[in-house]
């Protein structure tokens, strides 16, 4: 297993995300601050390189990770500025249309790509949505190919960003990709308030942090348990 630094791998940005992505340069040296387009799955996307070169650390890495086109140009400065438009353009439309459509549904982010041929509507909805009419009317009105994702409460999250609690920016948005499940029996072991809106986070579920440290606490409570139970035959004597 390799741990080297390589050349050919850099770290990318988009947009407001918190997650660098893993790229391969083919062979081309880029500098941090530089932009670049990247070939994704949602279509291209203009990025700017954060950390040149990026170290590599399993083979699996490399195998995920996504190339880079090209540097940027001014023509794809001037399309991403159209694509941050239609996205806020688009968000506006979609949640006006679902709602004269009578849709139980919550638009979270859109997402263009670079050539605006692909669109990505993420939504929140508590059961099926039949959005076919709205998939049509947002495809005339920007002549792109559109696809609907329904995302749950933490994933919206996740998508959106912002600061929890804490005072930090939110776990599910910066690192934190898998949702371990989270129980009130958490808060009580860690003696903490269990007033919903001390132990909640801004998708309304419990903390994801209260499984950090639930380990060491399980661990402390059966320690103590032990030691109660050994210390009673002395008392007892």
């Amino acid at each position: 297993m390799s741990t080297a630094v390589e050349d050919t791998f850099v770290g990318v940005r988009f947009g407001d995300e918190t997650n660098l992505t893993l790229c391969r340069t083919g062979g081309t040296i880029f500098a941090c601050d530089e932009r670049v387009v990247v070939d994704l799955d949602r279509g291209p996307a203009m990025g700017v390189v954060e950390r040149s070169p990026m170290p590599v650390f399993k083979p699996c890495q490399k195998k995920s990770a996504r190339r880079i086109l090209r540097q940027a140009t001014s023509k794809d400065t001037s399309a991403y500025e159209r694509q941050r438009k239609n996205e806020f353009l688009a968000k506006r439309y979609c949640r006006d249309r679902a709602k004269a459509l009578n849709l139980e549904m919550k638009v979270s982010r859109v997402h263009f790509s670079l050539d605006a041929r692909y669109a990505s509507i993420y939504f929140t909805a508590s059961g099926r949505v039949d959005f076919r009419r709205l998939v049509r009317e947002l495809a005339h009105r920007f002549s792109a190919r559109v696809k609907m994702v329904q995302v749950g409460a933490r994933d919206e999250a996740a998508l959106l960003g912002g600061i929890g609690v804490c005072g930090r920016t939110l776990c599910c948005s910066t690192w934190l990709k898998d949702f371990r499940p989270i129980s009130i029996q958490m808060a009580k072991r860690q003696n903490l308030s269990l007033n919903p809106s001390k132990i909640s986070g801004q998708c309304g579920r419990l903390l994801c942090c209260l499984a950090y440290e639930d380990d060491h606490y399980k661990q402390a409570k059966s320690a103590r348990g032990r030691k109660q139970r050994n210390a009673r035959p002395e008392a007892a004597s």
